[in-house]
């Protein structure tokens, strides 16, 4: 009796567990029944993610003599090419629920019934999940088409990754990697990765030591992430190069000694995840904290040295006291500084001066005579004044561009979560394209 109840509640509680957990992610499929000779008509795909992010793909699978146009990606890349329709999102829109549309256009067929199949597939767990598309039917006919609806199910692990692996098919993974020493305690660490047979999902785990910051070099295509001393390249489908390279910066003004790194690459083989353990590399950190040498300080420093002296002379003119101790503690009186409120998502923002010495917002605005709001902001030991706050680069670029008529050093920054990014990897983030 006791072993029956058991069996009930363990039977309910899988019951339940299905039902709440592992139906959050679906996909619906609008589609009409028919499509006329030489005509077009809409698809729309609902596709509704419960608390997924980051990477994901939409492919669906054309019949023969159809092509496709996008009308609506939501952010997604969008390519056709050899009867495959790809979506891809480095980041998937915040919405629970969001759709994409395409035009599907008969070139060829004159009559005939033909299917439509696909899949969408997201990281979750640092697997790859996923969801099957409702195979959609469509009639060429000269009847008036009427529309179709169908809705995916359930969750299922990626089936493409988890075929088993033939048994003459051998796979192999290798990696190694070097430590540049690029100045000022500041690292470039790059991996060489070789394979043979190995595609579909893949993982790259870096441990870096305590102390150190991480910034994406070259991540091969996989999405970039740090979290607690472990960098992270996730790929939902590995390069298809038997070598590639894979590059990252570390960097840390209080760390000394001899440090070390390790790794491990992951992949799947058949239904099982196979590890490749990357042995570790020492390096050595001199702990000392000099001025920074990446790219966008050395910018900042020969774009601004002109701003620097404007301001610098303007202010001699404008206080009238003798270069005294008295004149050096005015000049170093605690900032004004205007905080704002905390950001989500990716932001574009526009860099207007930066100085290792204090600077007040109200002096900078009337010797420039800039009547936009002025935030303050320190990073890598400069106060950078910064305005403006967009969701597109383009916009940003076009504030830069009409700032320039007032501040010949003005240039854009970008922002994800709050958190100083470079401007690449903003873009490839938001899918949005440079423009000059």
């Amino acid at each position: 009796m006791i072993k029956q109840l058991f069996l009930i509640v363990n039977f309910v509680s899988i019951f339940f567990y299905q039902l709440f957990f592992t139906s959050d992610v679906t996909v619906k499929q609008n589609i009409p029944a028919s499509i006329q000779p030489n005509g077009e008509v809409e698809v729309e795909l609902v596709i509704t993610k419960a608390d997924i992010a980051g990477f994901a793909k939409i492919q669906q699978e054309i019949p023969e003599g159809f092509v496709v146009e996008p009308i609506e990606t939501a952010g997604a890349t969008f390519s056709f090419k050899e009867q495959k329709l790809k979506l891809i999102w480095m980041a998937l829109p915040q919405n629970s629920e969001f759709s994409v549309k395409y035009k599907l256009k008969n070139v060829s067929h004159s009559s005939g019934k033909y299917t439509i199949t696909g899949k969408f597939s997201y990281i979750a767990d640092n697997e790859r999940m996923n969801v099957d598309i409702p195979t959609a039917n469509i009639t060429v006919s000269t009847e008036e088409l009427v529309a179709e609806e169908t809705e995916s199910s359930s969750n299922t692990e990626d089936e493409e990754s988890r075929l088993p692996a033939s048994n003459n098919t051998e796979t192999s993974l290798s990696a190694s990697r070097n430590i540049d020493n690029v100045g000022d305690n500041k690292f470039k660490v790059t991996l060489n990765i070789n394979k043979e047979n190995v595609e579909g999902f893949a993982k790259l785990s870096e441990f870096i030591p305590a102390g150190f910051t991480a910034s994406n070099n070259n991540s091969a295509g996989g999405v970039f992430s740090v979290e607690n001393n472990e960098v992270k390249v996730l790929w939902l489908s590995v390069p298809t190069e038997n070598s590639f390279e894979v590059s990252y910066f570390i960097e840390s003004t209080s760390v000394s000694g001899m440090q070390e790194i390790t790794g491990v690459l992951s992949y799947l083989k058949g239904e099982e995840t196979q590890k490749h353990q990357i042995a570790a590399t020492s390096f050595s950190a001199v702990g000392e904290s000099l001025a920074s040498n990446d790219n966008e300080e050395e910018e900042e420093t020969s774009l601004q040295d002109k701003v620097d002296n404007k301001v610098e002379e303007d202010t001699e003119d404008d206080v009238v006291v003798d270069n005294t101790e008295e004149e050096t503690e005015i000049k170093r009186t605690p900032l004004v500084t205007n905080t704002p409120a905390p950001e989500k998502n990716v932001t574009y923002k526009v860099q207007v001066g930066a100085f290792r010495e204090g600077i007040t917002i109200e002096r900078y605005q009337k010797k420039f005579n800039l009547k936009d709001q002025i935030n303050l902001e320190n990073h890598q030991g400069w106060t950078k004044l910064i305005t403006g706050s967009f969701s597109e680069y383009k916009s940003a670029r076009d504030k830069r561009n009409n700032l320039r008529n007032k501040v010949k050093t003005a240039f854009v920054t970008a922002y994800n979560q709050g958190e100083r990014i470079t401007v690449q990897e903003a873009l490839m983030i938001t899918n949005q394209k440079w423009v000059q």
